[in-house]
């Protein structure tokens, strides 16, 4: 109760300390917020419990404002400024509402009442375009439990697993706060990372998570932003070519993903080698501005063999784009990495290319076959990640004190 009359600043500087100094960090400790905007962002929502029972809590005041069974189902609304959950003849209102499992169980929510997905944690609600948002406040290691197995398929070798589990704990680190001024960190798809909820989780993926508690990635004296790809094709893309509105990092400079015979690693893949046709007809839909195509050409490319350039030629003029911008126009399906050459073919082009993804970062194929090659997950992140270092976050903390 004394500490609790000093000024702001010296129970802030208490809190500081207590990070500084505190002895171990365990995922377990850091809540993650996510909003639900793929699987639970709509006008009308549906909750319910998985089991126990289910409290629906003013976060504003903490009080319990009524209590749901396992058996009913929820109607979520947003009416004259307050949120309020209806089921049957009983109704909750308040300006503030959260969602929480009492009794063990997990809340479960969808825009249908057949589709109710579970989440560990608590949920909670605001308004982003006029529409109930979902925010699922869960701990560190259930969201990586959640989202491990939707990211890399969980038969991969545990430690290109392990590799994936570290890269992604620390992508969560670097973008926490990202979507701030709606209250959560990330989103539960792309382009933050795929989110399942306790439904996506496995066995090998937990495993992983857990064997790598508390390890992430520093740059400079900062998690890194561990980005990844599915295939890079034999060769990571610098991150200023892959990806739109970045800066170069050596740690994503792009490097060489090949054993020592120069075959790649990421070539057991199904999705290695691509091709497509590029018709004058949807180029010049696509590119209206420059009329009917009559040149596509690849003016400049990376050290990595990445299309950093390219330039459309047609009836109206011409326009000379990123690679990272032409592939966001005419969409990842059709060109699926930024490693291909092109082949001019009656009516238009063909590509032909190498790799899946925007190929920056560690290459989860790649890390698959280094695994089966013998190599351990750090072996694998620092392959991928040259000049990064694997640090626990207590030792980031500690490192932080003033």
């Amino acid at each position: 109760m004394q500490f609790l009359c000093k000024p702001l600043w010296v129970g802030v500087l208490m809190l500081g300390l207590y990070l500084a100094y505190a002895p171990t960090y365990r995922d377990s400790d850091w809540l993650v917020r996510v909003g639900l905007e793929h699987s639970a962002w709509a006008d009308t929502l549906y909750v319910s419990i998985s089991s126990g029972t289910l409290r629906w809590v003013d976060p504003s005041t903490g009080i319990t404002l009524g209590i749901g069974t396992p058996n009913q189902v929820w109607m979520l609304r947003y009416i004259d400024g307050q949120f309020r959950a209806q089921s049957d003849r009983l109704s909750i209102s308040a300006q503030r509402l959260a969602a929480e499992p009492s009794d063990g169980g997990f809340v479960m929510v969808s825009t249908a009442p057949n589709t109710l997905r579970r989440y560990r944690g608590h949920l909670e609600w605001t308004i982003r375009d006029g529409k109930l948002l979902t925010i699922n406040w869960v701990a560190l290691d259930d969201y990586l439990k959640a989202t491990l197995p939707r990211e890399m398929p969980p038969n991969f070798h545990p430690e290109a697993l392990k590799a994936q589990a570290v890269a992604a704990r620390s992508f969560t680190f670097s973008r926490l706060n990202r979507y701030r001024q709606w209250g959560y960190d990330l989103c539960d798809h792309a382009p933050c990372q795929v989110y399942g909820g306790v439904d996506a989780e496995h066995p090998a993926t937990n495993a992983a998570v857990e064997a790598t508690a508390g390890e992430v990635l520093r740059y400079n004296g900062r998690v890194l932003e561990a980005v990844y790809t599915s295939n890079c094709g034999g060769h990571t893309a610098p991150i200023e070519v892959a990806m739109l509105g970045t800066r170069p990092l050596p740690p994503l400079r792009g490097v060489p993903d090949t054993d020592p015979t120069g075959k790649p690693y990421c070539a057991l893949a199904s999705n290695y080698a691509w091709e497509t046709f590029l018709s004058v007809a949807e180029l010049s839909q696509r590119f209206p501005e420059v009329g009917q195509i009559r040149e596509l050409q690849v003016v400049q490319r990376a050290s990595s063999g990445h299309v950093a350039l390219i330039r459309l030629r047609g009836a109206r003029g011409e326009r000379t784009l990123t690679g990272a911008e032409f592939r966001l126009k005419l969409g990842a399906t059709r060109i699926r990495n930024l490693q291909f050459e092109l082949h001019s073919e009656g009516m238009g082009w063909k590509l032909t290319g190498r790799g899946s993804g925007h190929g920056a970062g560690l290459c989860q194929w790649g890390a698959h076959g280094r695994a089966l090659a013998g190599q351990s997950y750090r072996q694998i992140l620092q392959a991928y990640y040259p000049g990064a270092t694997l640090v626990s976050l207590h030792i980031l903390q500690t490192r932080a004190r003033p």
